[in-house]
């Protein structure tokens, strides 16, 4: 088991995504890109669509460059960047909404693209502790792959709904440590986090698909 308690809002990468909001859509929460000034009329309106989709997603993601470079495998033939991988894929798979206000579904954000790939965890479940913890718990594969190794890094990611901002947790769960537990402060109370997992093998070569781990809101405060 490996616990971390939170420091703030800070993690192994994090940034605040300072051009979009968060809303409310069929009782799930959604990013929406921040409107920005007005364009001339002879702007085509489809162009202006095409724009305001690319510029939320591309600022969504632009503090995750990082773990994308690592995660978003490529084939050789392919010359998109995982970064613009990551944003090509998003455009054509998790956006929602009006066309005139196009919104990013939380639940099917994807920070990896495993082409050499090792399994995702077995049987993960997301939990809220008492006070203001939340633990990940995973079991040990049953029917594990040659791939699939105990020393696999576990990188989770959790977005915060309430300051709109997301941070990345990794380099301190292996695989075979089965459960984190990350140590919220009272600052959070209140917090709806959106969490992710991901595992890469020790030598950075191998990943696995990214799994929604779904939501929780930690208490209020009394």
């Amino acid at each position: 088991m490996a616990t971390r308690k939170n420091p703030g809002i800070f993690g192994d990468y994090r940034g605040t995504v300072d051009t979009i909001v968060l809303s409310k859509w069929n009782d799930t929460y959604v990013t929406k890109s921040k409107p920005g000034p007005r364009r001339k009329k002879t702007t085509a309106v489809g162009l202006l669509r095409q724009n305001n989709v690319f510029g939320m997603v591309s600022s969504f993601f632009k503090s995750a460059k990082g773990l994308i470079k690592i995660a978003y495998q490529r084939p050789k033939v392919v010359k998109m960047t995982p970064y613009n991988a990551a944003v090509s894929y998003h455009l054509k798979n998790a956006i929602t909404g009006d066309p005139d206000d196009p919104s990013i579904d939380l639940r099917l954000i994807k920070f990896s693209f495993p082409i050499r790939r090792t399994q995702s965890a077995w049987n993960s479940v997301l939990v809220l502790e008492q006070g203001y913890n939340v633990t990940v718990r995973w079991e040990t594969n049953p029917f594990p792959q040659k791939c699939t190794q105990l020393d696999d890094k576990v990188i989770l990611i959790f977005y915060d709904a309430n300051r709109g901002s997301f941070t990345g947790i990794s380099d301190v769960i292996d695989r075979s440590d089965l459960s984190f537990t990350e140590e919220f402060s009272d600052g959070f109370a209140g917090h709806e986090l959106y969490w992710y997992m991901l595992l890469i093998s020790a030598d950075g070569k191998l990943v696995s698909e990214t799994e929604y781990l779904g939501m929780v809101t930690l208490p209020a405060k009394e």
